[in-house]
């Protein structure tokens, strides 16, 4: 206990981690700067191991420190869009101002503190949207906290006009117009319990309002369930000013809530003081309810765009699935690691532990969460670090068989490898920061955990191996280096077949285009469609619902529009129903479905999570999960992530152009284009739906091509940089040279998808299985698409692209020395 208080003392202390930080930035820049390979290694020995330490006290304990989000620990999340209110003389939109948004953040804080949902995440998100989180919340309270974040609760207190009975349904029905006066619609019960409807003629201008009350309560009088309210000092002198001239036994004040009459009562005594009660609340906690709304009102509306409700079992199920995975393909991946790389393998595999731990530690030290989309995140960072390790690897064995010594291999090779290393990682960096910024929160963990892991594994594969092996070397421990070599050199001539893989791009673009023409509106899915997906979960041991039971029990239904059923059986987890609906038909059909079979209404006890105790209350034993996005938010949706893969692009392009030439950055834009369009076509020919989720996935691809793209780019222009030939063949032998890279490296992190996609459950097998095929095109079109187009396009211009490379070069050498 003693030392994991110690350790969240020493992260959370700000002047620790500041000291901290500014220490290890100086070894960071320290180890750049010397010349000397024995203080290098000294240094980043000690950089090594205080980021390690750092990262490791920034995890203890654990259970504290890692945060999971809802769709891993189960909860409720809301994106709110705060609305403008009307200028009531022009009645036109009056524009939100910064202030407004934080007033709403205040206000949401307040009420859903005085619901015990303290453990919550309120935060802004653009202009006029507000993202509330709320982790471990069960589904049963997610109405309640609904009605809580869209009730307004602005009191008004209104004189009703004396000739109301007379005008009040005229100018409702608008046979009539009262200057300065609207009509109203008031239904309730009278003192017998028997129901009535009045309309009452109000006066415009607000008597007293919300800003007026000093405190509420709730209470009871007999049977009645009532809030008390008590006015400020200037909200009694409105009420002593509003009633001191009526008559008393006559004249009635109505009390609004949201613009709608709760009740109309006849002043019996004037004038009136500060304190009047609200009457007809159906219990006590609602007249406790609307108490705690009276004391925090909303100055402005807010109209809930998505909503998501996860059930802890589901979030469990979701994370064992996502260990699983992540187990599956670290422990493949060490052993091909081992396997063929030996000795070089145990440093790479060092090195991959290091970064994990750096991962881990940067979430824990700055607060991030844990999402479902941040799982994907990691364990993709896994093949990308390896990917970093096999191209120094490679080099590596390339510089050893031409006869170095070791030392000086491995310092060769490091060398080699870092510009290729350094783009393509740069190149990820780049979508993930626009992912982060244009995309949904739904995906901003995946974008979290990408940028942290690429920055670890660049760190890792340049820093920490190296250092490993500067101390292997020093200490006579590492003499030799034996590396299995399964893809011997070869000589294909891969330009010379561009014009039957332009064929072959064709037809697949083709299909996937023809996928989107033939799936229409089935290609979106209810993130930008809009409307609700509900999700049952079933135990292990449960047998489920059927999808042709559940679409019997639904066939009378009345509903907006047809719901689509799917049962889905997940391996180690039990069964899913999921049932995609218009909103407001969600409830009802999940109403529909419990009363029609057994097995989703059998109730389990609830347990106090620190006692152990029983707490009176039972929840469902099969869960319902809700995602509900409304169209419009919808709309923006499929609008953001558009823009976010366009912007990726524009920058990708932007990058490569001043890295490399315009040529090669044409090529990399071809292909990033050609996978994308191919893996989502496809995805969406074989039945797919396209979500949020695949947003980040795109960008993973997209990710994915630049970066195989990019190490074949960067060998072609070593090679037209320092040998001698015809552009053609030396292209070839560039892609030649890589290719042993890009197949090590492609099955890798295939096979760390594929486990993914065969045991994450179903939202990461949506998101795997276009990884999935996006890697393989990606592989495809690094070879056949954006190295011909390259070609193609400097012969079509007539320049000499051997010229070209070397301008760019001379270019950034004098930009380097300036």
């Amino acid at each position: 206990m003693f030392p994991a208080i110690l350790a969240l003392k020493v992260v959370s202390d700000p002047l620790v981690l500041f000291l901290s930080g500014l220490a290890l930035l100086i070894l960071f820049i320290w180890y750049f700067a010397t010349e000397s390979d024995r203080r290098k290694r000294n240094v980043g020995t000690l950089l090594v191991l205080g980021l390690c330490t750092l990262c490791v006290l920034a995890i203890i304990p654990p259970s504290k420190t890692l945060k999971g989000g809802i769709d891993i620990v189960g909860g409720s999340a809301f994106t709110l869009r705060v609305q403008p209110n009307i200028d009531p003389d022009t009645n036109e939109a009056i524009p939100l101002t910064p202030r407004d948004l934080d007033n709403a953040i205040e206000t949401i804080q307040k009420r859903l503190n005085a619901m015990g949902t303290a453990d919550m995440l309120i935060a802004k998100s653009g202009d006029d949207t507000i993202i509330v989180q709320m982790p471990g919340m069960e589904p049963e309270t997610a109405e309640e906290v609904r009605a809580t974040l869209q009730k307004v609760a602005k009191l008004d207190l209104r004189e009703v006009s004396p000739q109301s009975s007379a005008l009040a349904k005229r100018v409702y029905d608008g046979d009539e117009v009262v200057p300065g006066f609207k009509a109203y619609k008031h239904e309730g019960e009278n003192r017998e319990g028997d129901p009535f409807t009045e309309y009452l003629l109000l006066n415009k201008r607000t008597a007293i309002e919300g800003g007026d009350i000093a405190d509420a309560w709730p209470q009871t009088q007999g049977t009645d369930h009532q809030v008390g309210i008590k006015l400020t000092g200037e909200g009694g002198d409105k009420m002593t000013n509003l009633t001191k001239d009526m008559r008393e036994g006559v004249d009635r004040i109505a009390v609004l809530l949201d613009d709608e009459v709760i009740t109309a009562p006849v002043v019996q005594t004037t004038p009136l003081g500060r304190n009047f009660v609200i009457q007809g609340q159906d219990s006590f906690e609602e007249a406790g309810t609307l108490a705690s709304q009276l004391l925090n009102p909303l100055g402005n509306a807010l109209k809930i765009d998505e909503e998501r409700t996860v059930s802890p079992s589901l979030g469990e199920a979701v994370v064992r699935q996502g260990i699983t995975s992540a187990l599956i393909g670290l422990a493949l991946t060490a052993v091909f690691i081992l396997i063929y790389y030996r000795t070089a393998g145990i440093i790479a595999l060092i090195a991959l532990a290091v970064n994990s731990i750096l991962i881990f530690g940067a979430m824990a030290m700055f607060g991030f969460t844990f999402t479902l989309p941040g799982i994907a995140g990691i364990i993709l960072t896994i093949g990308m670090a390896v990917d970093a390790n096999v191209l120094i690897y490679e080099r590596l064995r390339e510089e050893l068989a031409a006869g170095k010594s070791l030392g000086t291999a491995i310092d060769t090779a490091y060398a080699k490898a870092f510009s290729a290393i350094f783009d393509s990682n740069t190149t990820s960096l780049i979508t993930a920061v626009i992912l982060f910024w244009k995309a949904s929160s739904t995906v901003a963990g995946f974008a979290v955990t990408l940028t942290v892991g690429l920055l670890g594994s660049m760190f890792s594969a340049i820093l920490v191996t190296r250092v490993f092996f500067r101390w292997g070397i020093d200490s006579g421990m590492l003499k030799k280096l034996s590396l299995l070599n399964v893809f011997k050199s070869t000589s294909w001539d891969f330009l010379g077949k561009r014009r039957i893989a332009f064929v072959i791009s064709t037809l697949l673009f083709l299909t996937a285009a023809g996928g989107f023409v033939w799936k229409k509106h089935d290609a979106l899915g209810v993130d930008f469609t809009g409307g609700s997906l509900l999700t049952f979960t079933f135990p292990a041991d449960s047998d489920g619902v059927r999808q042709a039971d559940a679409e019997q029990a639904l066939k009378d239904l009345d509903t907006a529009a047809n719901p689509i059923i799917q049962e889905e059986n997940v391996p180690n987890s039990g069964e899913l129903l999921t049932i995609r609906c218009a909103t407001e038909d969600a409830s009802e059909i999940e109403d529909t479905l419990r009363a029609a079979f057994p097995v989703l209404q059998e109730r389990t006890p609830t347990l106090d999570p620190e006692t152990g105790n029983d707490t009176g209350k039972t929840n469902y034993v099969v869960d319902a999960s809700i995602d509900t996005v409304s169209a419009t938010a919808g709309a923006a949706f499929l609008t953001n992530s558009g823009t976010a893969l366009l912007l990726g692009l524009i920058a990708i392009l932007i990058y490569i152009s001043i890295r490399f030439e315009f040529s090669f950055a044409l090529g990399a834009f071809v292909a990033v284009v050609h996978d994308v369009i191919l893996a989502v076509g496809l995805v969406v020919l074989f039945g797919g739906e396209l979500s949020l989720i695949h947003v980040g996935a795109i960008l993973t691809i997209a990710g994915y091509s630049i970066n195989d793209t990019i190490i074949v780019f960067d060998r072609i222009r070593e090679s037209l940089l320092t040998e001698r030939g015809e552009i053609k063949d030396l292209m070839n032998q560039a892609i030649n040279a890589t290719l042993s890279r890009t197949l090590l490296t492609s099955m890798t992190t295939i096979t760390t998808v594929a486990i993914l996609a065969i045991f994450g459950g179903a939202a990461l097998r949506e998101f795997s299985t276009m990884i999935l095929v996006g890697l393989v095109i990606g592989t495809y079109s690094s070879i056949f698409v954006a190295s011909p187009v390259v070609l193609w396009w400097s012969r079509g211009k007539g320049r000499n692209l051997r010229r070209e490379v070397l301008d760019a070069s001379l270019a950034g050498e004098t930009a380097a020395n300036t």
